[in-house]
C-alpha cells in the first residue's frame, strides 16, 4: 500500500547482544549473537476530506497496516516432539520503502491514535506509530544516484505549508484567499475546527485540501518529483 503522507522523519537504530565475562577481573565485554536493526516511523491517515458527514472510517485504511501484525501458523513447525506441541506462528515479512531507503523486517508493534471524529462517531484521522525489526546489523549502502529535485511549489515529504489565522479571520475567508471558496468545509474538517467562524489568532491552518465527493479512501496526490512511502510484503533477512 502507498501511504497518504510521507513521514517527517525515520529513526533507525542498531543494537548488539552483549554480556560481561563474570570470570574476568576486568569485566571484559564480549559480544554475543548478531544483534538486530530497528526502524521507528510515524504515519498519518486522514479520510476527512469529503466532510465529516460523508467520510469513511479511517480504520478502513489502517487495517491494511494492521495486517502485518497478524500471525499465521507456520506449517514447518507442525507435529509434536516428546508429547509436546511444536506449533508456532509467524507474522508476515514487511518492506518499508521511501525513495532510495528501504527496510526489510517484521512489524513488532503498532500504536494507533484516533484523533478526529465525525458527528456520528466515526474516526476520521489516525496517527500510526510503527516499530519494525530485523535480525542482524544491516546498514544500507546509499546509492550514488541523484535525488529527484521537486519542482517549484511542490511540497517536500514531511513538510506541510500552513497559513496562520489573523484577528477576526474565518475559515471561509482563508479558503477564499487561497482560491478555494467552495472547499471551506473540507478545510475546517481536515484541521479539526469545530467553529470555522471563530479562529484564535495564530492558529495554523492547512489549506492544501480539496472537497471530495467519493467515499473511497483518498489516494495520495500525484506530485511530480515527490516519492511516496510504500508498505509491501517482504522477506526477513537471515
Amino acid at each position: 500500500m502507498t501511504v497518504q503522507f510521507n513521514p517527517a522523519s525515520l529513526k533507525v537504530s542498531y543494537s548488539n547482544q552483549i554480556q560481561t565475562d563474570g570470570n574476568s577481573t576486568t569485566s571484559a565485554i564480549q559480544s554475543v549473537g548478531k544483534g538486530d536493526s530497528k526502524l521507528a516511523v510515524e504515519l498519518v491517515f486522514d479520510v476527512s476530506g469529503a466532510g465529516a458527514a460523508n467520510s469513511l472510517d479511517v480504520r478502513q485504511m489502517t487495517k491494511h497496516v494492521a495486517y502485518f501484525m497478524k500471525p499465521a501458523r507456520d506449517a514447518s513447525t507442525s507435529g509434536t516432539a516428546s508429547g509436546q506441541s511444536q506449533e508456532r506462528y509467524r507474522v508476515p515479512g514487511l518492506r518499508f520503502q521511501w525513495g532510495t531507503f528501504f527496510f526489510d523486517g517484521i512489524l513488532v508493534s503498532m500504536d494507533e491514535t484516533l484523533d478526529l471524529w465525525s458527528e456520528d462517531g466515526r474516526p476520521l484521522r489516525a496517527t500510526v506509530t510503527l516499530n519494525l525489526s530485523q535480525p542482524g546489523i544491516h546498514v544500507a549502502e546509499p546509492t550514488n544516484s541523484e535525488a529527484t529535485t521537486p519542482p517549484t511549489g511542490a511540497t517536500q515529504g514531511g513538510v506541510t505549508p500552513l497559513t496562520p489565522a489573523t484577528q477576526g479571520s474565518t475559515v471561509q475567508d482563508l479558503a477564499a484567499q487561497a482560491g478555494k471558496p467552495n472547499d471551506w468545509k473540507a478545510i475546517a474538517s481536515q484541521n479539526g475546527i469545530e467553529n470555522p467562524r471563530n479562529l484564535a489568532p495564530g492558529t495554523l491552518i492547512d489549506l492544501n485540501v480539496k472537497a471530495r465527493g467519493s467515499l473511497r479512501p483518498p489516494s495520495p496526490p500525484a506530485v511530480p518529483g515527490i516519492t511516496r512511502t510504500i508498505l509491501q510484503p517482504g522477506t526477513v533477512p537471515p
